[in-house]
């Protein structure tokens, strides 16, 4: 395919130039029609038709404007596919369809587009999800930065009813799937040029279909992806939603000690720090531990750890310190960090 090196505003007028660059990206991405399409996205018409085989049909939208595009550990790309699924997979459901849309800022690097494209694919592959619709925009230089992607996901429901943040009980155990915060610290450890001479990597992962087997554990009453907020929110959201008591114990919260390490020169409170590819799980007491057996045998669980349990009382999350104490853990107010997803 004879393209420029960069995208230019004509690629987002709807002619010739344009269909180049929907090509591109689908060449890159691996787009594919199915035997179960009635019109498939090769087909190119205004959309697509699948025969869905159930009737419990879940959705999920999100958009992704991560800066920097590429950060240690993945790209946009990565985020786009993982955040769509992980949404999906913590209700229940086992993805299915991905649908992406793409502005790009006028002289955007191909080279780097191809990229992104090419992380996509290989995350749809990993996950078996299909990207079945999508739109691309071209916006004039300066109007936006670099790129921002769209994401509506489509999946199937798996267990007999949803997984609901509102399903938490006085006794259950509460349980995170591995380090907390890597994501939002590597990326500001390169946003704000910090050299700790560490190699800390975004966690950004798509959980489906590794988590599977967690998903439909019937000891599982809720699971919660945590993203923007860090554990606070996600805990705040479960406590609030399901009228409980959230009473987790601070040393067992599993950090990585390069994160803390960034948190602490910048001033942020790691439990509040975004991770890509870790969720918080509530559950059973009589099935914590062959929950917790399953995301040690995961390759996105080695280090998930029991961190406390919902007890009566005030919808609000309470940490036990070290020294003996406790300190109540809110959402955050607003944003931590900007622009980590």
């Amino acid at each position: 395919m004879n393209l420029p090196d960069i995208v230019d505003i004509s690629m987002g007028g709807g002619g010739k130039r344009m269909d180049l660059l929907i090509k591109f990206i689908g060449e890159k991405i691996g787009l594919r029609n199915s035997e179960e399409d009635l019109i498939g996205p090769l087909d190119m018409d205004d959309s697509s038709v699948v025969q869905i085989p159930n009737d419990r049909i879940v959705l999920t939208t999100d958009g992704h404007t991560v800066d920097p595009v590429f950060f240690p550990g993945g790209n946009i790309g990565d985020l786009a596919v993982a955040g769509t699924v992980n949404d999906l997979m913590v209700m229940g459901c086992r993805p299915l369809y991905l649908t992406l849309g793409m502005i790009i800022e006028e002289g955007f690097s191909f080279n780097d587009l191809g990229k992104i494209c090419e992380t996509i694919g290989e995350n749809l592959r990993r996950t078996g999800v299909r990207v079945i619709a999508g739109d691309t925009k071209v916006m004039p230089k300066g109007s936006l930065s670099n790129i921002v992607i769209t994401t509506a996901g489509i999946g199937l429901m798996e267990r007999d009813a949803p997984l609901q943040d509102s399903a938490g009980r006085p006794g259950d155990v509460v349980i995170v799937s591995g380090t907390l915060g890597d994501h939002g610290a590597a990326l500001m450890a390169q946003r704000e040029g910090i050299d700790l001479e560490t190699n800390l990597l975004s966690d950004v992962y798509p959980l489906w279909p590794d988590l599977k087997e967690v998903v439909l554990h019937e000891g599982v009453r809720c699971m919660k992806d945590v993203t923007r907020g860090g554990l606070a929110s996600a805990l705040s959201e479960l406590a609030t939603k399901s009228k409980c008591t959230v009473e987790v114990v601070e040393k067992k919260i599993p950090v990585d000690p390069r994160a803390k390490a960034i948190c602490d020169i910048l001033g942020l409170e790691p439990l509040e720090i975004s991770s890509e590819g870790k969720v918080v799980i509530v559950c059973t007491e009589e099935h914590s531990a062959e929950v917790i057996d399953l995301l040690l045998k995961a390759d996105s669980g080695k280090n998930a750890a029991i961190i406390g349990r919902m007890i009566e009382g005030r919808p609000e999350v309470h940490v036990k310190t070290e020294i003996g104490g406790t300190r109540l853990l809110d959402k955050p107010y607003g944003e931590p960090i900007p622009r980590v997803c």
